[in-house]
């Protein structure tokens, strides 16, 4: 009889504990497959071009990637918007990212082309974001940009980081125009 009660104690720790699950990790989001870069400068349109890439950074490549065609000489204020899309249905994550900047930073890498970059918007501890910009548009040629968007957990991210620093959530190369 007492084994049979211990059996049954035995039994109901087991099934009644559980363990109880990891933290989620802080710098989690979902995954970034669609981009808008928003150009605004003094008294003309905003310019708007999208990179789509359905499955996301590495897989198959991009189903569309808008060559950014700018004004050359011109200054310009650049907005960067993050979504993750999923059946046809964009979800605005750009805030999470921007939340998360502490553990984000985002690069332009221009070859081909002059362009000059300035991040405006910084996290916590002061350092770069990069999702609001500004460029200064060199003169007209044509060339590549390389985003991209690096993860950094907590105690890697400094003021001068260099676009190699951790690893990508996002590397892109988009064509660029300056007319």
């Amino acid at each position: 009889m007492k084994k049979l009660l211990f059996t049954l104690f035995v039994i109901g720790i087991t099934v009644g504990c559980k363990k109880t699950a990891a933290p989620a990790d802080e710098n989690e989001h979902e995954s970034v497959n669609k981009i808008e870069f928003i150009f605004t400068s003094t008294g003309n349109a905003a310019r708007t071009f999208i990179v789509e890439d359905p499955d996301g950074d590495g897989g198959n490549p991009p189903s569309r990637i808008d060559t950014i065609k700018l004004n050359a000489g011109t200054t310009y204020t650049l907005d960067v918007k993050t979504y993750n899309l999923v059946n046809g249905v964009a979800k605005d994550i750009t805030s999470v990212i921007s939340s998360q900047g502490s553990s984000h930073e985002l690069f332009f890498i221009p070859t081909g082309v002059t362009i000059t970059v300035t991040k405006n918007d910084k996290d916590r501890n002061n350092f770069p974001i990069g999702l609001n910009s500004t460029w200064i548009a060199g003169s007209a040629g044509t060339g590549a940009l390389r985003f991209k968007v690096m993860h950094k957990p907590a105690g890697i991210k400094g003021p001068n980081d260099s676009p190699t620093v951790d690893h990508s959530d996002i590397d892109l190369n988009i064509p660029v125009n300056l007319q």
